[in-house]
């Protein structure tokens, strides 16, 4: 199965609408996109207009929560997906053509740089990241210790992420590693991270350690990050192909992102497109 991979477009941005070959787009199965599409809801539709015959994995990222609430945001991004018949993906799997999709922005639990740096990288994040004060929510109570009690917190994406991540390592449990692939936004290994930015204050906010779930699906796809990789952790190929930020006098952030980069699945996965 071959799965035309991008992520990070930020449409909002930079509008882009990839110009591909009709010949080319006959071999490709399923199209992922894994998230900051764009902010809000608008995504979806963009998917299903500029593919309007391939079945589409869609996972949010954390820009398309922007201005929204939080949990309210998902449930718009179901009945949306529904309508626009879109496989939308928040702690859901589905199953095309005997391929297992597990789905799900996953956030990061903080902890990239060791228990002990933890309260310090949240701490970091939430004075330094947009997406705090951008995203609304409704805390529990017990939260309302912090002045913005209508906003985001890293205390509830990390609960988030820890909810995705059980959920993960049930759902890995359940099928044959070959046939199943995990999209994430978030990174789910710090060899994701970019040299430039190993050791940043900022990098438990990108990606967390789940090493542990790697060799129980064949591939792992995410975004977030504004750099392509594709690398391997016990068996599991880890990849990307976000397109990024538009930088000043109209460059893309990713000079490696492509409009036409597949990654092959199942019985063709030792192909590399």
């Amino acid at each position: 199965m071959k799965l035309l991979v991008c992520s990070d477009l930020h449409l909002d941005l930079a509008p882009f609408r990839p110009q591909l070959d009709p010949d080319f787009l006959n071999t490709v199965d399923v199209v992922v996109l894994a998230g900051d599409t764009t902010e809000g809801t608008g995504g979806l539709r963009w998917a299903r207009e500029t593919f309007p015959d391939k079945p589409i994995i869609y996972v949010d990222g954390n820009h398309e929560f922007y201005g929204q609430h939080w949990d309210k945001h998902i449930e718009v991004m179901r009945k949306l997906a529904s309508d626009y018949q879109v496989h939308y993906l928040e702690n859901d799997a589905v199953v095309i053509g005997g391929m297992r999709f597990l789905g799900c922005t996953l956030w990061t639990d903080y902890a990239l740089h060791g228990a002990d740096g933890k309260l310090m990288a949240m701490s970091t994040a939430r004075h330094r990241m947009s997406d705090y004060p951008r995203i609304k929510i409704t805390r529990p109570a017990e939260m309302y210790w912090h002045e913005r009690k209508h906003r985001l917190v890293p205390a509830m994406a990390g609960r988030r992420h820890d909810a995705s991540r059980q959920w993960l390592e049930e759902q890995l449990g359940l099928g044959d590693p070959e046939n199943t692939v995990v999209v994430t936004h978030h990174a789910p290994h710090p060899r994701s991270i970019p040299e430039e930015f190993d050791g940043h204050p900022l990098s438990p906010c990108y990606a967390s350690n789940l090493e542990a779930l790697m060799g129980k699906a064949s591939t792992w796809i995410h975004g977030h990050i504004h750099d392509s990789v594709d690398y391997d952790v016990r068996g599991t190929r880890i990849v990307t192909n976000p397109r990024g930020y538009k930088l000043t006098g109209g460059r893309m952030q990713n000079s490696d992102f492509r409009t036409d980069f597949c990654v092959d699945v199942g019985e063709s996965a030792g192909r590399h497109v």
